[in-house]
């Protein structure tokens, strides 16, 4: 049976308002096909479905470039209530990936602007970030967000730090990073069910105290230091899955900070995963992609798709 839009708002209302403040990438997810552009990338899209979803308080730190998307997303970040008082501005594009559909309508990426202005840059942290990140109770990044070295100083200042891996990090990486991440996120769809556990058991045993791996449609794995607990999708009448593992994670976390076991944190990261499924890109909010984004994808992607095309 599917569930509507209003039953897992339901749900998720008995779920206390969480803390939350994401740090790293952000991108506008342009659809060629629809020529909108929807705001995005993991640490944004949490921070934002921390607040669309639960009411929390929520707090985004980023690199913004200063093109109109840029200005678009900043608009965004304001009219949903996340805080952006910390983020930087640098001259130049700000970070796009476009999307086209293949011939059965489903759809794909045909590439990126590379981040725009975060591929060249890195974000370090003040001690005026400290001071407001340990004003929130958890910090959430992600493996293409590039501040690895700054999460000792955050940890050591008692923010708690989830981050998600996806299926991009390295063992040793994973290792440098693991004792100072509470909760680790894994995508782990492509792996043997041998090899999911052997991976979170690597990571349990270098610091983190909870492991999640997402499966994609066959939902999701969550793994705490002799226990395992499992969980299924809820069906839908999904419109675009776009951002659905990220607001499955914000889910997780919500229910992690309201003092749920993995099985119930699990329940509420599926019924959020869902819920964004209802939306239209992430978590809505385009603006006209144009044909200054169109140039972008060229520039890069000579032989990307026309406007309006699969």
């Amino acid at each position: 049976m599917r569930i509507t839009p209003e039953q897992l708002r339901t749900l998720l209302s008995a779920v206390p308002a969480p803390s939350l403040v994401g740090i790293g990438d952000n991108v506008l997810d342009c659809y060629l096909h629809e020529d909108l552009a929807y705001p995005g990338g993991n640490a944004l899209n949490v921070a934002a479905y921390s607040r669309l979803f639960f009411g929390g308080a929520a707090g985004f730190i980023g690199i913004l470039g200063d093109d109109r998307f840029a200005q678009h997303l900043r608009g965004v970040l304001d009219d949903i209530e996340v805080d952006a008082s910390h983020v930087r501005t640098a001259h130049g594009a700000n970070g796009m990936a476009f999307v086209a559909l293949d011939e059965d309508g489903d759809r794909r990426s045909v590439g990126s602007n590379r981040g725009g202005v975060q591929h060249q840059l890195r974000l370090r942290i003040t001690e005026q970030d400290h001071d407001y990140i340990a004003g929130f109770a958890r910090m959430h990044t992600s493996v293409y967000s590039s501040i690895d070295s700054e999460l000792p100083s955050i940890a050591e200042r008692g923010t708690l730090i989830s981050y998600d891996y996806s299926d991009d990090a390295r063992r040793d990486d994973i290792a440098r990073s693991a004792p100072f991440v509470e909760v680790a996120f894994f995508s782990g769809s492509t792996l043997t069910d041998a090899e999911r556990d052997d991976l979170a058991e690597f990571s349990l045993a270098r610091g983190v105290d909870v492991v999640v791996i997402t499966l994609g449609s066959r939902g999701a794995l969550a793994y705490e230091r002799g226990s395992r607990a499992t969980a299924g999708v809820k069906s839908v009448e999904a419109i675009d899955a776009l951002g659905a593992g990220d607001a499955f994670i914000t889910g997780f976390l919500a229910s992690r900070a309201a003092g749920h076991g993995i099985d119930a944190c699990l329940d509420i990261a599926s019924a959020t995963g869902a819920l964004a499924c209802t939306l239209r890109g992430a978590f809505g909010y385009p603006v006209q992609a144009g044909e200054d984004a169109r140039e972008q994808l060229t520039r890069r992607h000579p032989s990307a798709p026309a406007k309006g095309t699969a």
